[in-house]
């Protein structure tokens, strides 16, 4: 059954738009209903003829503030000119709402590449519009200055803005990525707008306390945390509460579309009348609080007379003159189509948001594809689009049938550019913060205290500092970053620092290595079957695999696409693969799945995929369905609900390889299944099984290549990730335009949990409210009854029979429930983009990676996702609220392997790897511990690396990134150790030019630098540890195990005589550099030389 059909307002715009030549502002009655009709009229218009002026998504009185991409939505639309546009939607709501003065959008200033203005003038400039100075720019309403470079992130701009200066000219703009900083495009010209929707400069400020003052005569403003930071010109979540007084001229949405004819939904005077009764119901829920004190509704929003002021000023416009008719639901597409062939339908528009539907119906009818916007003309068309509804123009003889069961309102991504990945050096391995716990590999655990230059007679280097026991001071140089490392046991007062005059830590880090030795034999005994197995190598024609690669209706991200490759690669060898897969709910694990299973079908091999669950199963089945539909893959499902017949068919086929794909839960783990053609086994949300379970195919067929996902690996696979016995990818990158999931610890509070469910209900979403224990269950449906009396709630949990859960689960995905009470049967693979709040009742009782894998269900879509983590009291053991608060910590998009990291720390390091290892771990940290063990295995394997010459460089001259140049202490750590780590002089001019597009021109000291770090490479190469140079001479001294062949060329060079070297004693030679050009270049020539 297809989707009721609704009242063709689409259609009816369209033809207004077309015979008067008339621009529209559409108001409806729900920012749901803005956002379909937006699609909708995208079936006949261009993107950028549309325009949509979103809801806030809070509520009145809030104590959130409205998402960042919302806020520059609104505002670029508002500034935008209005003359492109031929229709604009809103909801009635934001008629409510007290906006700046029109004056308020406008642009200060424009300036473009060559003008004259100073880094000072404009610094002045964006101060006096509010811009927050940072170290990062990040997030809207922020700048920073680095060299000859400005950055600064508008709300009235869609990416963040840098200027490059040539002394007091602007000598290039661009834009770049907030997140990964580096820039993504030139531009000619710039715009200065007030940095946000708010002005808080001092005139603003001045007059928001002084009528703050007249409104709240008797509140204590030293008692507001918002008053306080509105008032010191910094704006914090809720500030939205004093938006009104905070500018004094207020103008109405329907101020901003002058000119336009005003089209209304019918029902909008009772939406605006019950609305209205909501806020004041508000006001007297939040107007208890006496630290917050809010403003009446008649300050704070435009009334409802004001409102009807406001529309009768426009010209309305009725023109829906179709003898509109409430059709019965569609039931069947081939009616339709029927009735198009026989003249009774002048036009059918097919439409889907998923490709594969569409091919269906083509392979089926033969419809013709057509391209948007859509032009009307008589015949049988289909299309790829939003999600939309179904409606029938009677008078026009024109049906529109959207076949999505289920509508959600998000985007389609397309096949664009993808996000520089951030690098994962910088992700892994985070600078260390000031006053934390380092350890240095030979000096023991230290206090991070920061970068510190030090200058001798001639030269300056930047060194990392580290006190120790009774204030020793540590300085270690940049280029021996290397030897620290994080202390990564949990950071308390018990943590004893180590001394620089005892040799307690030489013999802790001895004790350790033993260990380690013992440990790594431990370890390479349980994967020592599957090192010495051979598998069957997995491979694919080029052409076959292109043809499944552009199937896919989605942007990979980098990332995603390194890990597709990396195990491609694993499973051409004939090396079994034992691969582990980390990354968020929603983050591409599965595709990447689906490309092995795909390779392992085209090269005969059968695959199965574990899932822990039923719904997970399902989920799975239908997904690799979908993904596999134009290619001859059969694919079955196994699960505890399958029949004593299916299974002994499933159990048939798979034997007769009639089955190419088999997807299951424990049943999989059956005896009677054989395994002798099985190539590719997947074992998805792999913390869900025990290890027991896990051997179980591993050990019936050690040659399988093995894929394990997960968004928080287990201890012990990450023991064997650490140790270099499981490879590993890492899935960082987020889906294009997700957002993270704003997650918050609170008391258990019924206030709260209203708020929450309203909040999510009045954007038209869903609410997952998470409650363990079976028994309280109806109590609570009971509470939320009488909190929310309009919401439709249904619980769901194990004990219920079949066909209960699939009746309340399919509910919930067709958005006819509004709250689902569950227990963690919602962790279990449920994706529904339209939920998104989630409220964990006893939050305490539940795991830091399971509570992870329950807030990864929401967030699924672009809307902004909240979790809310509900406890009894604050006042709850130091162990459990430390999990939480890490989860609240750590709820960027990509965070799931930091938190399986973090609970490693809060457990201990006994629960990761066994009470043999964990008192040594607690002495040494975590770090060193994983380096002495991979050192242990690879010396057991009898993979001895070689050994890192650590060349020491002096030019006796300044070669560092100074601070004034980058200011910030841990971003000028990160580019050293990425220098560090580089070798290749490739990677090192890509680092030089992201600190360029940074910060702009190099300086003298950079580019002494950059060569540093070439010629360390060579010197390392040829196995020079030192190199000393003045004007007149360059000194090298060798390792003592130079190899033969550099000493031959060496020699070489030195009878040649044309080198001008000298050989000294104790592996040192003399260049002379006296005539040289450059020091550097003449050491690099000879080091060239050698190679």
């Amino acid at each position: 059954m297809l989707e009721k059909q609704h009242h063709p307002v689409a259609f009816d715009i369209t033809q207004r738009v077309k015979v008067h030549d008339k621009q529209i502002l559409y108001v409806c009655n729900s920012d749901k209903e803005a956002q379909f009709l937006k699609n909708e009229l995208l079936l006949f218009f261009e993107t950028d003829e549309i325009g949509y002026y979103s809801d806030r998504e809070i509520l009145p009185y809030d104590r959130f503030s409205t998402t960042e991409s919302i806020i520059q939505n609104r505002i670029q639309l508002l500034n935008s000119d209005k003359n492109s546009f031929k229709v604009v939607v809103t909801s009635c709501i934001n008629l409510f709402e007290r906006l700046p003065s029109k004056s308020f959008f406008q642009s200060r200033k424009k300036y473009i590449i060559g003008d004259l203005l100073s880094i000072k003038d404009l610094v002045l400039a964006l101060e006096e519009l509010n811009y927050q100075r940072v170290d990062k720019v990040e997030s809207i309403n922020q700048f920073t200055v680095r060299g000859g470079v400005v950055d600064f992130y508008s709300g009235f701009i869609s990416k963040p803005v840098r200027i490059e200066f040539f002394d007091n000219e602007i000598d290039e703009i661009r834009e770049f990525d907030p997140g990964t900083q580096h820039m993504v495009g030139k531009l000619n010209e710039f715009q200065l707008f007030t940095g946000s929707e708010l002005s808080l400069d001092e005139t603003s400020i001045s007059d928001f306390k002084s009528l703050w003052r007249d409104f709240f005569p008797t509140h204590d403003e030293r008692h507001c945390e918002i008053f306080k930071a509105l008032a010191n010109g910094k704006i914090i979540e809720g500030y939205e509460i004093y938006s009104p007084i905070i500018h004094r001229n207020h103008s109405n949405i329907l101020e901003h579309f002058d000119g336009f004819d005003l089209i209304t939904s019918e029902d909008i005077n009772n939406t605006l009348s019950e609305y209205y009764l909501f806020v004041k119901e508000r006001y007297e829920e939040e107007s208890i609080d006496l630290s917050r004190p809010i403003l009446k509704p008649k300050d704070y929003i435009f009334e409802i007379n004001d409102i009807k002021n406001y529309l009768d000023s426009f010209d309305k416009v009725d023109f829906f003159k179709s003898d509109f008719k409430n059709h019965t639901p569609f039931k069947q597409l081939d009616f339709f189509i029927e009735n198009q062939l026989s003249g009774d339908i002048n036009t059918l528009l097919i439409s889907s948001s998923e490709q594969t539907k569409l091919d269906e119906i083509n392979k089926k009818y033969k419809i013709k594809s057509t391209s948007l916007p859509f032009k009307v003309i008589s015949g049988i068309f289909n299309c790829r689009h939003l999600p939309t509804r179904s409606f029938i123009h009677d008078e026009s003889k024109f049906v529109h049938i959207n076949i999505d069961t289920y509508a959600t309102l998000e985007k389609i991504e397309t096949k664009a550019s993808s996000p520089i990945q951030e690098s994962l050096y910088e992700n892994f391995n985070n600078p260390f913060n000031d006053e934390e716990l380092v350890i240095h590999i030979d000096y023991g655990i230290g206090i991070y205290k920061g970068l510190e230059v030090l200058k001798t007679n001639t030269s300056e280097e930047e060194y990392i500092q580290i006190e120790y026991l009774d204030k020793e001071k540590l300085y270690v140089p940049i280029r021996q970053a290397y030897l620290v490392s994080k202390f990564q046991v949990t950071q308390s007062q018990g943590n004893k620092l180590d001394s620089l005059s005892s040799t307690k830590w030489k013999t802790k880090k001895e004790k350790a290595k033993l260990k380690a030795l013992d440990h790594a034999a431990e370890l390479l005994d349980i994967e020592s079957r599957r090192s010495i197995a051979s598998s069957h190598q997995l491979t694919c024609d080029e052409k076959t695999y292109n043809e499944f690669d552009a199937d896919f209706p989605y942007v990979l991200t980098l990332d995603q696409a390194n890990c597709i490759k990396d195990v491609l690669k694993d499973i051409s060898l004939i090396k079994p693969m034992n691969r582990v897969i980390c990354g968020d709910v929603g983050f591409g694990k599965t595709e990447i799945a689906m490309r092995g299973a795909f390779v392992s079908v085209y090269s005969k091999k059968q695959v199965m995929l574990l899932a822990p669950s039923t719904v997970l199963a399902k989920q799975h089945l239908e997904s690799f369905t979908k993904r596999f539909a134009k290619f001859p893959v059969k694919i079955a499902l196994l699960t505890r609900h399958s029949s004593l017949k299916q299974k002994t068919k499933i159990y048939s086929d798979f034997k007769n390889h009639k089955i190419d794909i088999l997807i299951g839960t424990h049943s999989l783990l059956n005896n009677e299944i054989p395994l002798d053609n099985l190539g590719f086994l997947i074992i998805d949300e792999e913390h869900r099984f025990g290890t027991k379970q896990k051997e179980i195919i591993k050990s019936r067929q050690s040659t399988t290549h093995i894929l394990y996902m997960s968004a928080t690996p287990i201890p012990r696979t990450l023991n064997l990730v650490y140790s270099g016995l499981k490879d590993f990818s890492y899935l960082y990158t987020p889906p294009l335009e997700r957002l993270s999931v704003k997650t918050f610890l609170h008391s258990q509070n019924q206030q709260i949990i209203k708020n929450a469910i309203d909040r999510e209900m009045s954007r038209g979403g869903q609410v997952f409210l998470v409650q363990n224990d079976i028994s309280k269950m109806q109590g609570l449906k009971n509470q939320i009854i009488n909190l929310v009396p309009n919401a439709n709630i249904e619980i769901a949990h194990g004990r219920l029979s079949k066909r209960e859960i699939t009746k309340t689960m399919s509910g919930f995905n067709n958005n006819t429930i509004d709250v689902l009470i569950c227990t963690t049967i919602v962790e279990m693979g449920l994706d529904i983009p339209n939920a998104n709040t989630m409220i964990v009742i006893d939050a305490h009782n539940f795991g830091l990676s399971q509570l992870h894998q329950l807030r990864g269900r929401v967030g699924r879509s672009l809307r902004q996702a909240y979790c809310y983590l509900i406890i009894p009291t604050l006042d709850i053991k130091k162990g459990p609220k430390a999990k939480l608060e890490s989860l609240v910590r750590h709820s960027d998009l990509g965070s799931g392997y930091f938190i399986a990291q973090e609970d490693l720390e809060i457990r201990g390091a006994g629960d990761f790897l066994g009470i043999n290892q964990s008192g040594h771990v607690e002495a040494i940290g975590l770090s060193m511990y994983l380096s002495m063990l991979k050192t242990a295995v690879n010396d057991l394997k009898g993979n001895t690396p070689e050994a890192i010459v650590d060349t020491e460089i002096n030019f006796n001259d300044r070669a560092l990134i100074t601070e004034s140049y980058l200011p910030v202490a841990n971003e000028r750590l990160k580019f050293y150790r990425s220098l560090n780590d580089a070798q290749s002089n490739t990677l090192i001019d890509e680092i030089l030019e992201n600190l360029k597009d940074r910060c702009g021109k190099a300086n003298e000291e950079l580019l002494n630098l950059i060569s540093n770090s070439k010629i360390r490479i060579l010197a390392s190469k040829v196995g020079v540890k030192k190199i000393y140079s003045n004007d007149r001479n360059a000194i090298l001294t060798f390792s003592n195990d130079l190899n033969d062949s550099t000493y031959k060329k060496l020699i070489g060079l030195i009878q040649e005589g044309s080198a001008k070297i000298k050989l000294n004693k104790e592996n040192k030679i003399t260049l002379d550099v006296s005539d040289a050009e450059n020091k550097r270049f003449a050491v690099k020539d000879l080091l060239e030389k050698l190679i």
